[in-house]
């Protein structure tokens, strides 16, 4: 574990905060689709466990988180202000591959934060993407401030809203995309486990093209404890932590 101080702090929504922070092994290093392993404070041992964040930017010095307030651990952590300290271990984990002629995007909710970082490397290096963003409640669109800066963004929510589509993402990215446009492409994802499951049928035949991000409980982040494993398809275990989180669907029963 290393200190890592908060440089900026910003809350989209009711649900979901944003910290910059300084941190120059992790910043220097992180790639998109690798985490981080937080505790808030140097020296707070309650809740025990650090808590698993992917990374969502990275550049010289800093590095960018988002998260969702959603029991003890992020709540502690939302309310820590600029020039707090926070513990962090990593980057950690297997990360998203970047040779991709082209890319399809999809995010659920939260989802998102990997594949923003993703979107932007492929900006960088002049890769062509489309970035899919679906919601449940009307108030997580607040997360589209994110991608701002994107250049093909299509967005969905759940509930009805004024100028978006109303469904699911993969009901958006299934009325978007005739076979002819994702045929070619590489596909990333990440969000709930029922929409990564519904990846198969979406695009038939292209499981060994689909890599999805998982999230998983963890406990230390490095395939020590073994607390994230998950069915490998063939047979046995993969831990999301060390083998992950980044796998391609075919490797994984979900």
């Amino acid at each position: 574990m290393s200190l890592a101080r908060i440089c900026r702090k910003e809350r989209l929504g009711e649900r979901f905060v944003c910290f910059e922070l300084e941190e120059r092994n992790i910043a220097s290093q992180a790639k998109p689709g690798q985490f981080v392993m937080v505790r808030p404070g140097f020296g707070v041992f309650d809740p025990l466990l650090p808590r698993p964040f992917a990374v969502l930017s990275a550049n010289v010095d800093r590095f960018s988180l988002l998260f969702e307030i959603v029991g003890k651990g992020t709540e502690l952590l939302s309310h820590l202000e600029v020039g707090d300290v926070v513990e962090v271990l990593g980057p950690l984990g297997r990360g998203f591959s970047l040779d991709a002629h082209s890319g399809i995007l999809i995010a659920g909710g939260r989802g998102l934060v990997p594949l923003v970082f993703l979107a932007r490397e492929f900006k960088k290096r002049g890769i062509s993407f489309s970035f899919f963003l679906g919601v449940r409640e009307r108030k997580d669109l607040a997360l589209l401030r994110l991608l701002e800066d994107l250049p093909r963004v299509l967005w969905s929510c759940e509930e009805a809203v004024s100028g978006g589509f109303c469904g699911t993402v993969l009901d958006l990215v299934g009325k978007c995309l005739e076979r002819t446009l994702w045929q070619g492409a590489k596909i990333y994802a990440c969000g709930p486990e029922g929409m990564l499951r519904e990846l198969a049928t979406v695009f038939p035949g292209k499981e060994e093209d689909i890599e999805v991000a998982l999230e998983a409980r963890m406990g230390c982040g490095f395939g020590v404890c073994l607390g994230c494993a998950i069915p490998r398809r063939g047979g046995g275990y993969w831990h999301v932590c060390s083998d992950g989180p980044v796998f391609r669907l075919s490797e994984v029963v979900l």
